[in-house]
C-alpha cells in the first residue's frame, strides 16, 4: 500500500478546510484567523496553501511563509499531519519532499521551519519529538535553539539609560548603520545571526528609521545599536548588538531598555523577541526588563541549492 499523499494548493472555497485538516477543532478558528492574518499582510498566498489528499480526501496540511512582499518562500508553516494514524510519518516524508521541490522551483536556496515547545497559538505543533525526528529524517539541520520572551502589556517600561546618547537611523544615515550592524555581529554568540548580513535581514521587517538607534558612549565611541520592527504576526526586537570592545559593562540592559521603550511607544501587540540559548546575557537582560518567558523555539533548515 503505497503512503504517497496527493498535495495540491487549496482552491479559494477550501479556506475553512485548510484550517480545519489535521487539527484540534478547538484550534480550528484560531488557525483560520492566523491564515487569515498573513495571507492579509502578504507572508503568505493561497496558491502557498497545501492540503495533502489520500485516498481522495484531505488528511494533512502544509504552507510557505515568507517576508510581506516577498515572491520567494522562506519557510514551512501549518505543517500538520494525522498523528494518530501509522502512516503518518510516512505521509509527513511524501509531503517534505514535494514542498522542497516546489520551493526550488519557486527560487528559494533553503527553506526553514519552527518549533515551539510547549505546545501553543497560532501553530498548536503537536507531537513534538516525532516532529524533530521526521524534520531530520527529510534533510533538515538544526540551525539554532533560542529563548522566547514577550513583553505583556501594561509591563512598566525600563527607566532611561544614563550616559549613553541615541542617535536613529534617520540622523546618521543607512551606511553608518549598516557598517555598526557589522561591527557588533562580530564574535556573537547567536548562531544564526554570525552567518548573516543582519542589516539585509532586518530590511525586511516594517519599521521606521526613527526606531533604529545607535549608542554612543560620552566620548562619541560606539557602544551598540537596537533594531525594533515589525513581523507580520507581531511587534519585535529585531536585533541588539554591542561592539566587542564593549561588552560584559551592562550596556546590553540599555539598549534593550531603549527598544522596550520604542515597542511601547509604538502600542503594537503581541511583543515577543527571541534570544538564543547560548547568549546568556543577552536571555538575562530580557528577564531583567520585565520580558516573559514563554516557550522554547527550536529553527530548522533544508538547503535547497543544487
Amino acid at each position: 500500500m503505497t503512503t504517497d499523499v496527493r498535495l495540491r494548493p487549496m482552491a479559494d472555497s477550501e479556506l475553512a478546510t485548510f484550517a480545519a485538516t489535521a487539527t484540534d477543532p478547538a484550534h480550528a478558528e484560531a488557525v483560520r484567523r492566523y491564515v487569515d492574518d498573513l495571507l492579509a499582510k502578504g507572508a503568505m498566498r493561497r496558491d502557498w496553501c497545501f492540503l495533502a489528499e489520500w485516498n481522495g480526501a484531505p488528511i494533512a496540511r502544509i504552507a510557505f511563509w515568507t517576508l510581506p512582499g516577498a515572491t520567494i518562500p522562506r519557510d514551512i508553516v501549518l505543517f500538520d499531519l494525522p498523528w494518530s494514524a501509522p502512516e503518518a510519518e510516512a505521509f509527513g516524508a511524501s509531503m517534505l519532499r514535494r514542498v522542497v521541490d516546489r520551493a526550488r522551483s519557486l527560487g528559494a536556496q533553503a527553506l526553514g521551519h519552527v518549533l515551539d515547545t510547549p505546545l501553543q497559538a497560532s501553530q498548536w505543533q503537536a507531537e513534538p519529538e516525532r516532529r524533530r525526528a521526521l524534520l531530520a529524517a527529510s534533510g533538515f539541520e538544526i540551525r539554532r535553539e533560542t529563548v522566547r520572551f514577550e513583553l505583556d502589556p501594561g509591563t512598566p517600561v525600563p527607566p532611561p539609560a544614563d550616559g549613553l546618547v541615541f542617535r536613529s537611523m534617520a540622523e546618521v544615515g543607512e551606511a553608518a548603520f549598516r557598517a555598526a550592524s557589522e561591527r557588533v555581529t562580530e564574535g556573537t554568540l547567536d548562531r544564526r545571526i554570525g552567518d548573516e548580513d543582519i542589516f539585509a535581514d532586518m530590511q525586511g521587517l516594517e519599521h521606521e528609521p526613527g526606531w533604529w538607534e545607535l549608542a554612543y558612549a560620552p566620548d562619541g565611541s560606539l557602544v551598540g545599536l537596537v533594531m525594533p520592527a515589525l513581523a507580520p504576526s507581531m511587534a519585535t526586537i529585531g536585533y541588539v548588538g554591542v561592539v566587542p570592545e564593549r561588552r560584559g559593562r551592562g550596556h546590553v540592559h540599555a539598549l534593550l531598555a531603549r527598544g522596550t521603550a520604542t515597542l511601547a511607544r509604538i502600542g503594537r501587540w503581541p511583543v515577543k523577541a527571541d534570544a538564543d540559548t547560548r547568549n546568556t546575557p543577552m536571555a538575562d537582560a530580557f528577564r531583567r526588563a520585565g520580558w516573559r518567558e514563554f516557550a522554547i523555539r527550536t529553527e530548522f533548515e533544508r538547503p535547497l541549492a543544487g
